[in-house]
């Protein structure tokens, strides 16, 4: 059979062009309303109260500037040929070590080694857990591990720092808490179940659950992995 031309149409074209750019917007909607709007909303209140306290208004505001700083870092960072290994050992840099945290990631190399619209994507995830621990948890160590059970792979980015209540993760309105609304619709966009654990003075962990992973690390790849690899990944678009 002879190889057949495919031509898509103007209009086609327009619309694929669209939707990514929606998709970008969307993206970058996010990282601002849940995080650097919201810090400077508490700027502002701090300042309408009649007993404001300057310093601690200053404070805010070098916390907000600093948020600031990060999210231009990423959004700088994304779709470009760094590996995710890459970016998220210059994330650790910039974020975890002037906080003195011990951080340790621990991926695969078939997927650290990824640079594409699916490593863009889960870089933005797991900063964001990054960046919450480093802000609210107060803790001295984090850890990225991956786990592999049967055909899944969980990634996890674990804390060890205060914790969150079960009272406190019970509440409907942590949804819209410290970004926790971005990485739902990011890992869901990703194929992956998002879910969150903690209690008070044991930690938190932030777990991404992929049922369907489209890479594998080679010792644990079956003999037809070849041809199931990337299925998942050109199916969304993500894998370049």
């Amino acid at each position: 059979m002879r190889n057949r031309k495919v031509f898509m149409t103007p209009d086609k074209l327009t619309e694929l062009m669209f939707s990514e750019r929606q998709r970008e917007r969307n993206r970058i909607a996010r990282i601002l309303h849940d995080d650097f709007l919201q810090q400077c909303h508490m700027i502002v209140l701090a300042l309408q109260s009649p007993a404001a306290d300057l310093q601690a208004i200053a404070e805010k505001t070098g916390a907000a500037m600093s948020l600031g700083r990060d999210l231009i870092y990423e959004l700088r960072q994304a779709n470009t040929s760094a590996s995710l290994k890459m970016r998220i050992d210059a994330l650790a840099l910039a974020v975890c070590e002037p906080a003195g945290l011990r951080f340790q990631s621990r991926l695969s190399a078939a997927l650290s080694s990824q640079a594409n619209g699916f490593a863009d994507e889960l870089f933005m995830c797991l900063a964001e857990a990054i960046r919450n621990a480093v802000r609210h948890a107060g803790a001295s160590r984090i850890s990225i591990t991956e786990e592999w059970q049967a055909a899944q792979a969980i990634i996890r980015v674990t804390d060890d720092g205060c914790g969150i209540p079960a009272n406190v993760l019970r509440q409907p309105q942590l949804r819209t808490h410290f970004g926790l609304h971005g990485m739902r619709e990011r890992a869901a966009g990703l194929g992956a179940r998002f879910s969150i654990s903690s209690d008070s003075g044991s930690g938190t962990t932030v777990a991404f659950r992929f049922g369907a992973p489209w890479w594998r690390p080679q010792a644990a790849s079956a003999p037809d992995s070849s041809r199931r690899m990337g299925s998942y990944a050109q199916r969304k678009g993500l894998k370049k």
